[in-house]
C-alpha cells in the first residue's frame, strides 16, 4: 500500500486519488461522482482509497458540473422565537433525506439585513430559498424575482409567484371567537401583527367577519395594530384599558404579546381571566412551559400551529418545485388546534349584561 504522507499536509485532491489508486483520472472521476460505468472492484478500490486519504469532493466543483449546489437558504424572522426552530426542524427533516443542506439565516425583521442575507445566499448558489415569516422589501423582491425557486411559510408577499405553506388563520380566529362567545363574551378586542404581514391581514379580516357572524359590536378602538414582539404588550394593555366600553376579552397577535399584556394587567390589579380574558396565538410554549411568574402558574389559551408539519410541507413543496420548476404554484393550508386553558373564562355577569342586552 502506498503511503498517504504526501497528501497529509494539505487538502486531498482528485489527482491524489488517481496517483494512490493507480487508476485513470476519468475512471476515478466517474467512480466518485457516481456517473457512468466503472468495474465494481475498481470502484470499490477507488472509494476505499478516497476514504483512506480523507478525500472530500469540492462542493463548488460539483455545483459547476451539475448546476446544483445541494444547498437551500432558510430565512426566519426571529430565531429567538420558539415558533421558528420547530418549523426549521421540519424543513431539515424533509430536505436532508434528499441530500440537501440548509443555510439558516435570521433577518430580525430588518429589511436591510434581509437584503444582505438574500444576496449572500444567492452568491453561494443555493438551489432554493424558503422564506419563513418574511415581509419582503422591494429590494429583496427584485433580488429573488429572477433567482432560484422560493417557498413562503406563514407570510405570502402580494403579487409574487411562489409556493405557500401556512396555518388556517380563518379557522384559528373562528375557534378563538367561538370559544370566547361560548363563555359569554361579546366585547372582544383584537391585536393584529404589523400591517405589511399577510398573516396579520388574514387574521384581522377573519376577526371582523367572525364578529359580524356572532353579532358582536366592533368599536374602532377594539382593533389595535401591534407587532409580534413582547415589548408592544405594555402599550397595547394600556390602550385596552382606555377602550369604551372596556373589552372583556382580547385576542393577542401571538403568545409573547399575550404574556406581556397579562403581566401589565396583573401590575394594574386586573385579574385574568376574572376581569379580562386573554388569548394568544402559536402555542410556542406548550403546557409544560406555562408555570411562568407572569401567568401566576396559569396556562395560556391559544391556538396551536402545526409548526413541525408546516416545515415538512415546505420541504415537500421545495423538492417538488426543484423537480418540476414549471409547475403551477401551490398553496397548502394546515389546520390548527384550540388550546383552551386558564387565561380565558366566563365573562362577569355585570359586564355581560352591560355589553349585550340579550345575554
Amino acid at each position: 500500500m502506498k503511503s498517504d504522507k504526501s497528501t497529509s499536509a494539505g487538502r486531498v485532491t482528485l489527482a491524489d486519488i488517481v496517483r494512490e489508486s493507480g487508476m485513470s483520472r476519468s475512471t476515478v472521476g466517474r467512480a466518485l461522482a457516481g456517473n457512468g460505468y466503472v468495474n465494481p472492484e475498481k470502484k470499490q478500490h477507488i472509494i476505499a482509497t478516497a476514504e483512506r486519504l480523507g478525500y472530500r469532493a469540492s462542493t463548488l466543483a460539483r455545483a459547476l458540473r451539475t448546476q446544483q449546489s445541494m444547498t437551500l437558504g432558510v430565512l426566519v424572522a426571529d430565531i429567538t422565537n420558539p415558533l421558528f426552530p420547530a418549523i426549521v426542524k421540519g424543513i431539515d427533516e424533509g430536505v436532508s433525506a434528499a441530500g440537501y443542506t440548509l443555510f439558516l439565516c435570521n433577518t430580525d425583521e430588518n429589511p436591510q439585513r434581509q437584503q444582505t442575507l438574500i444576496r449572500s445566499l444567492l452568491d453561494r448558489q443555493v438551489d432554493g430559498l424558503i422564506m419563513v415569516s418574511q415581509s419582503l422589501s422591494e429590494a429583496s423582491r427584485q433580488l429573488i424575482s429572477e433567482g432560484p425557486p422560493c417557498v413562503f411559510v406563514n407570510r405570502m408577499p402580494a403579487d409574487l409567484q411562489g409556493d405557500y405553506i401556512g396555518p388556517d388563520n380563518v379557522q384559528a380566529m373562528n375557534l378563538l371567537l367561538d370559544h370566547l362567545y361560548g363563555l359569554g363574551h361579546r366585547c372582544i378586542a383584537c391585536v393584529t401583527g404589523p400591517a405589511q404581514s399577510s398573516t396579520a391581514r388574514e387574521r384581522k379580516e377573519a376577526w371582523l367577519s367572525g364578529m359580524a357572524r356572532l353579532g358582536c359590536p366592533v368599536p374602532p378602538s377594539y382593533l389595535i395594530e401591534g407587532d409580534y414582539h413582547a415589548r408592544s404588550g405594555r402599550r397595547i394593555a394600556e390602550q385596552l384599558l382606555q377602550c369604551e366600553p372596556r373589552p372583556t376579552a382580547v385576542l393577542a397577535a401571538n403568545d409573547f404579546v399575550a404574556l406581556e399584556i397579562i403581566k401589565v394587567l396583573n401590575e394594574q390589579g386586573i385579574t385574568v381571566p376574572g376581569e379580562l380574558s386573554v388569548c394568544g396565538f402559536d402555542d410556542v410554549f406548550g403546557a409544560h412551559y406555562m408555570a411562568l411568574a407572569s401567568l401566576q402558574e396559569k396556562g395560556l389559551t391559544t391556538v396551536d400551529q402545526p409548526k413541525r408539519e408546516l416545515g415538512q410541507a415546505a420541504a415537500r413543496a421545495m423538492l417538488n418545485r426543484l423537480h418540476a420548476p414549471q409547475s403551477a404554484a401551490s398553496r397548502t393550508i394546515l389546520s390548527v388546534i384550540l388550546q383552551a386553558r386558564d387565561t380565558s373564562g366566563e365573562v362577569p355577569s355585570s359586564d355581560a349584561l352591560k355589553s349585550h342586552t340579550d345575554v
